[in-house]
């Protein structure tokens, strides 16, 4: 069970993405203006927002078993309605669909794996699906590339999570995990409200997603401006923030075996805020690297870890927390590269990314004080 999980957060963050390198064929194709291609990422975001709101009843009402191959089998209709739909209503429409149902699969793959595996092995479990979903994102940039220049089209890279969904159905080669550790409530029952470590654990989810997809949104054009690079290797060298993210998240995992979650939270968002000065300020292309790469290792673990402690803190909750949690992360990619971008068109990209500082802080201000209220009891 815990390998179909995995494999289908990666096939989630394969087909989300995809969305970055497949716009600019998509745009020169259809004549997408940017703000019309930009549409496409909010709507994913936005579909992310709805599961955020809706997502926790979703799941009771159909059923975890439901709502992980439901959610699969949606996102794989957005991803073709968006590469063969001949109207821009269409394409949009395929993103939001794709963000919908990719959300409900991806926190039911959360709530199914701290169910599972409990709060010490579930904070492993996580942060080696996420793992696997850098790994899968990776490959996801390549395939683009390779299938077009293969003569084979941008709209050929669908095909390979395509297929693995169709294999790891439960019709074809294995059955869909069984329900497990839901809470079901009778109508009208009051449910006590969220604690505040919950939500120190949801502050520092959003800030890292937040972080996280502000560089990658905009790490290229920073680079490109800030060292005079070409928009190719801007782009190549943006690659090793993924590549830093996967390999924290693999040393997250190895130390996830022996380290409570909350005390390696704040370890990675301290090497975090050690790595990002250097990516900004200092201007020289092998330290700006550098510090790109620290950043991104200390950023790897930040998400699956902050959704183990998340969930913990609330026993028996964890399809509620799962989808609140996926709130934060939605709304933190529908708004943070938009304002960083906003703020950029006055200041300039270089100065504009001084925002991510003040969120690092304030993340490691958060677990802090989290720390305590555990500690409190």
């Amino acid at each position: 069970m815990t390998w179909v999980v995995y494999a289908l957060v990666g096939y989630f963050a394969y087909l989300e993405t995809s969305l970055g390198p497949i716009m600019p064929f998509l745009k020169t194709e259809r004549g997408f203006s940017y703000t019309v291609a930009s549409l496409h990422f909010s709507a994913f975001a936005s579909g992310g927002v709805l599961i955020g709101l809706l997502g926790e009843r979703a799941i009771g009402w159909w059923g975890r078993r439901a709502s992980l191959w439901g959610g699969g089998a949606g996102m794989a209709v957005g991803a073709i309605l968006l590469a063969s739909s001949p109207a821009t209503a269409g394409t949009i429409l395929g993103a939001l669909l794709m963000g919908t149902s990719g959300s409900l699969l991806l926190i039911t793959t959360q709530a199914i794996l701290s169910d599972s595996h409990g709060p010490v092995n579930g904070a492993v479990a996580l942060t080696e699906s996420n793992a696997a979903a850098s790994a899968c994102a990776i490959a996801a940039s390549l395939s683009v590339g390779v299938f077009s220049a293969a003569g084979l089209g941008w709209r050929a890279a669908f095909l390979p999570p395509l297929l693995a969904l169709v294999l790891l159905s439960p019709g074809v080669r294995l059955r869909a995990p069984r329900e497990r550790g839901a809470v079901h409530r009778r109508s009208g029952e009051r449910r006590s409200r969220l604690p505040i470590r919950f939500w120190a654990c949801w502050g520092v989810l959003s800030l890292g997603v937040a972080i996280e997809w502000c560089i990658t949104y905009w790490g290229a054009t920073f680079l490109k401006a800030g060292l005079g690079l070409s928009s190719a290797g801007a782009a190549e060298a943006l690659s090793v923030f993924p590549a830093a993210m996967l390999a924290g998240r693999l040393l997250g995992s190895a130390l996830a075996r022996f380290l409570p979650v909350v005390a390696l939270l704040m370890i990675t968002l301290t090497v975090a805020l050690a790595g990002f000065p250097l990516f900004w300020l200092s201007g020289s292309r092998p330290a700006t690297l550098a510090g790109l790469a620290i950043t991104g290792l200390g950023m790897g673990s930040v998400y699956p870890l902050s959704v183990s402690a998340g969930v913990s803190s609330v026993p028996g909750e964890s399809d509620r927390t799962t989808a609140r949690l996926s709130l934060g992360a939605s709304g933190a990619i529908l708004l943070a590269p938009f304002a960083l971008g906003a703020i950029s068109d006055h200041t300039g990209i270089s100065a504009a990314y001084g925002i991510v500082l003040p969120m690092l802080v304030t993340a490691l201000f958060l677990m802090l004080a989290s720390l305590r209220l555990s500690r409190g009891g």
